[in-house]
């Protein structure tokens, strides 16, 4: 019936432009032919358009580019037949248009959408018939096409207004979509893309009333005689068509993509009703659509080439709406309208929480300690829930409304699991090297045996050597104790070794000169390695402590007649660590390594001082890996030198007049970390 109506329609539009052109000076109906039929048939060497026109007609060919076309010009001529649009899919041939520019004279086009540039050839037959031969070969030559674009006139199909139809939108004018249909040799199997589907709904949408069409066109309307162009992409907000199909699929929610999933559409409205605009959205998708009450106004949009559902976005937002997609009922309503509902709802939800009646179970741990998950559980109780935890059996008290006892059972099973456990190895390295090396020089002279003479002095020291008593005495000599045994030399300089461990003594006397020389030096080296083991198990995110090493007692001074106090510190080698198992199966540790050591060498009032060494830090390991931390390195390097003021200085022979001690000590420790996880 529809389709009978939209025939009668154009018939009497037909009618009307051959009228109009009657009434126009030099113009009579003689002048003015129809187009009455169309079809496209197959022929041997390709596709062939036929078409039959009552009256006289000059058709005029014209081939455009961008996309590929073929444009026959009717001039004179009204459309007298229905059928605007052929879907051909097949030899190189998209599909034919036909459509009618609506002025005086009229003038009727009809397009064949080509996949690439083909030969053609019009022939005229009997009866005001042509046809146009579409040949299968490829033709490189192309005609400028800007000529043909600059004389290609506008086609729309004008539709007079109803007098039945109650609506303010004015006539529209209707264009039509362009196909995107693959046609098979065989008519049984044609698979219809989305795009047909699209072109049948702006169809159906036409046929309906004529004061309900508007215009919807994908590319066959006046765009197609313009140069083709991109328009630039727009970040999406809403994917209708991807979440309708997702959630037909499954009742997850799928993710919002990055683009619009739509079919492309041109529409061009003015001062339209928005319910005439989504009763087109429920045609070209046909999703049921459900308009609240309060949606209302006029739309005035120009769109090209755009995705349907970016192009019910858009309207949405710019009328202050919004949407509800469940299952293929899509629901549009005015966003206040949806916040009082959402309130409503949450008004009701809390009011059915204070009417029904709560329900008390108990939960036993296992490994979890009950007072340890209250805080957490009590934040998804309802406002009339109560949470009790229980020490003594580990469990935990629920009293709560029945709604919210699942949520909290999956919390608990989530929370009471097994804790993973960690084996924690630490080898602790501390070596000390020392290094001493003493050497001295002593001498000692004299010279003359009368009354004056030159020589040490008695007050530096004396030689360790008792030289013969069969020597004259003098008084650079000095006699040993009994004065029996024999007499020694006063030093000039006493700069021996401390401590010596060898030397070398010259010595000479005579009743005229004296001399003595002892050269003695020590040395000695020390190697201290303390190896440390400490090891330990502790659970996931749980510290862990380990600690090795003395106390020292401290003894405080009586003070106000009282007794003195002890107290003890500790001089411990202190491991702290809390390991946490990433989900990669590594081990992320928390350390603080320290190591205390009583200096017995340097005592403040009886008490040692205490040597500290200490590492925090944290670390990323593999389970099984070792980490090496808190590398600390410590040097003393140290030179003492006595010498006699002046002859020391003398280069070369100024060592036989000093006294040179050399002192090196290192201490290094080290720690080596290893975690394992423990698989229980």
């Amino acid at each position: 019936m529809r389709k009978q109506l939209l025939g009668l329609i154009v018939t009497l539009l037909a009618f009307v432009l051959i009228a109009a052109a009657a009434d126009t000076p030099g113009k009579g109906m003689a002048t003015t032919a129809a187009l009455q039929r169309l079809e496209v048939t197959r022929g041997q060497d390709g596709l062939r358009v036929e078409f039959k026109a009552k009256g006289v007609v000059a058709p005029k060919v014209t081939t455009l580019d961008s996309p590929s076309r073929i444009v026959i010009d009717l001039p004179n001529t009204v459309m007298a037949t229905a059928l605007s649009h052929i879907n051909v899919g097949s030899d190189g041939v998209k599909g034919v248009r036909v459509g009618m520019n609506g002025q005086v004279p009229p003038s009727t086009r009809l397009v064949v959408d080509l996949e690439s540039a083909r030969q053609h050839e019009l022939v005229a037959g009997q009866d005001g018939s042509f046809t146009l031969k579409i040949q299968d070969a490829v033709v490189a030559t192309r005609p400028a096409a800007s000529t043909a674009k600059a004389a290609a006139p506008k086609l729309v199909a004008v539709s007079a207004p109803v007098a039945a139809e109650k609506s303010e939108a004015p006539a529209a004018s209707v264009a039509f979509v362009e196909p995107k249909l693959t046609v098979k040799s065989d008519p049984a199997n044609v698979p219809v893309e989305p795009a047909v589907k699209a072109q049948a709904a702006a169809d159906r949408f036409a046929d309906k009333t004529a004061a309900e069409l508007v215009a919807v066109n994908a590319h066959a309307s006046m765009k197609q005689d313009a140069a083709s162009g991109s328009a630039p992409a727009i970040q999406p907000a809403v994917n209708l068509a991807a979440e309708q199909k997702a959630q037909m699929a499954q009742p997850a929610p799928a993710s919002s993509g990055s683009k619009y999933t739509g079919e492309p559409i041109s529409v061009n409205l003015k001062d339209v009703d928005l319910k005439d605009f989504f009763r087109l959205i429920h045609e070209i998708s046909g999703l049921n659509v459900v308009l609240d009450p309060q949606v209302k106004g006029t739309l005035t949009i120009v769109l090209d080439d755009v995705p349907w559902d970016q192009a019910l976005d858009i309207v949405l937002k710019n009328n202050d709406l919004s949407r509800q997609l469940e299952g293929n009922i899509l629901r549009i309503a005015t966003i206040e309208t949806l916040k009082k509902e959402a309130e409503n709802r949450r008004a009701q939800i809390d009011a059915e929480a204070l009417a029904v009646d709560k329900v008390t179970i108990t939960r036993f741990l296992s490994y979890a300690h009950s007072k340890d998950v209250v805080p957490t559980l009590k934040k998804f109780i309802s406002q009339r829930g109560d949470l009790v935890a229980d020490d003594r059996t580990n469990s935990l008290i629920i009293s709560d409304i029945p709604a919210s006892l699942p949520q909290i059972d999956r919390i608990i099973q989530q929370m009471d699991r097994k804790t993973q456990e960690v084996e924690i190895e630490a080898r602790v390295v501390a070596a000390t090297r020392q290094f001493a090396r003493d050497i001295g020089t002593q001498l000692g002279f004299g010279w003359g045996n009368g009354p004056s003479a030159v020589g040490g002095v008695q007050s530096v020291g004396t030689t360790p050597t008792t030289i013969g008593s069969g020597l004259v005495p003098n008084p650079m000599y000095i006699v040993s104790s009994g004065g029996t045994t024999g007499t020694q030399i006063p030093l000039f300089s006493n700069l021996g070794a401390t401590g010596p461990t060898s030397g070398l003594q010259f010595v000479n006397a005579t009743n005229n000169m004296r001399i003595d020389f002892l050269l003695t030096m020590a040395e000695s080296r020390g190697l201290l390695k303390v190896l440390s083991r400490p090891r330990v198990v502790t659970q996931n995110n749980i510290q862990a402590v380990v600690k090795q090493g003395v106390r020292v007692p401290v003894t405080t001074q009586a003070q106000l007649g009282g007794p003195p106090t002890v107290t003890y510190v500790d001089a411990f080698l202190r491991l702290t660590v809390t390991p946490q198992i990433t989900s990669e199966g590594t081990i992320f540790l928390n350390v603080d390594v320290e190591n205390t050591l009583p200096d017995f060498g340097n005592v403040v009032q009886g008490n040692p001082t205490l040597i500290t060494q200490q590492a925090t830090t944290q670390v990323l390991v593999t389970d099984g890996g070792t980490v090496v931390i808190g590398g600390v390195i410590q040097t003393q390097n140290s030179l003492s030198i006595s010498q006699v003021p002046l002859l020391g200085d003398i280069p070369y022979l100024g060592n036989l007049f000093k006294h040179r001690a050399v002192k090196t000590s290192d201490q290094e420790l080290i720690f080596f970390i290893t975690p394992r996880i423990i698989q229980t």
